[in-house]
């Protein structure tokens, strides 16, 4: 079956132009395309966004039972996805990080030297993704488990039933490590923006932030594999799927179960 455009313009192609069958498959479409981006891939490279595009495409033919004929225009409408994802991720996290971490808007000399401290220390050593920060390594607990890490996970993925994270548990649990990675870099481009002590506007885009990402996922691969005999980062990654799941009462409370081991509970 090949795709219907209804409406002619110019610039980038819109759902909307196309007739209601094919408008029903890009739906579905973008919306595995999305949770397979966050889930396997959210920085993709041009190989990695082909498979990411031929399994969602396989997939919404499955769902909508429509065998529609692939095209670059419809294959655009869905892949643009990648970066909106991203964008709508920062556009979330900025404030979050703002008030939680304490950087404050002033123009006072004051504020701009606390600003710059404030942001050099959460980098060190990552420091902003522990529960309990310290200027010494060894001084440092609770890996993962800042509050602001669960926070703009709940609200990008867990807000509503809608969200990828509820609407896809084939690929949200336990919670990616790709996913969580691209969390921790969000979070980095989120405190670079207050770097001069001022905040700035840094796009958070794959050219930029890419090798971030990829030293994000190594340190947990690492920490995985360092941690496999007890394993901790799947527990922590349990974690934090089931807590943004009960955010919203979406499961009883009573089906709620706490899968980290009690000596590494906070």
């Amino acid at each position: 079956v090949k795709a219907q455009k209804l409406t002619e313009h110019e610039g980038r192609p819109r759902t909307k132009d196309y007739d209601d069958m094919t408008q029903e498959f890009v739906t579905a479409a973008v919306a595995e395309y999305r949770a397979r981006l966050c889930a396997q891939s959210p920085m993709p490279d041009h190989s990695q966004e082909s498979s990411l595009l031929a399994a969602s495409w396989a997939k919404a033919c499955q769902v909508t039972g429509v065998k529609l004929t692939r095209s670059p225009d419809i294959s655009k409408l869905i892949t643009s996805r990648g970066s909106q994802v991203r964008g709508e991720l920062k556009t979330k996290l900025r404030p979050l990080v703002e008030v939680m971490f304490g950087f404050h808007s002033s123009q006072s000399k004051s504020a701009i030297k606390k600003n710059w401290s404030l942001a050099e220390a959460l980098k060190e050593g990552t420091n902003f993704a522990f529960k309990h920060m310290a200027p010494m390594e060894e001084d440092r607990r609770g890996f993962l488990k800042a509050p602001l890490i669960q926070k703009i996970i709940n609200t990008m993925w867990f807000a509503n039933k809608h969200d990828e994270g509820i609407m896809f548990p084939e690929h949200f649990k336990p919670f990616p490590y790709p996913t969580l990675a691209l969390v921790l870099t969000a979070i980095e481009c989120c405190i670079d923006e207050w770097a001069t002590g001022k905040r700035g506007d840094i796009p958070f885009t794959t050219q930029e932030y890419c090798p971030v990402y990829e030293a994000y996922l190594k340190c947990l691969q690492d920490f995985d594999y360092a941690t496999k005999d007890v394993g901790v980062l799947r527990a922590i990654c349990t974690r934090i799927y089931e807590a943004g799941r009960c955010r919203e009462s979406i499961l009883p409370r009573a089906e709620y179960h706490n899968p980290i081991p009690a000596f590494l509970s906070p």
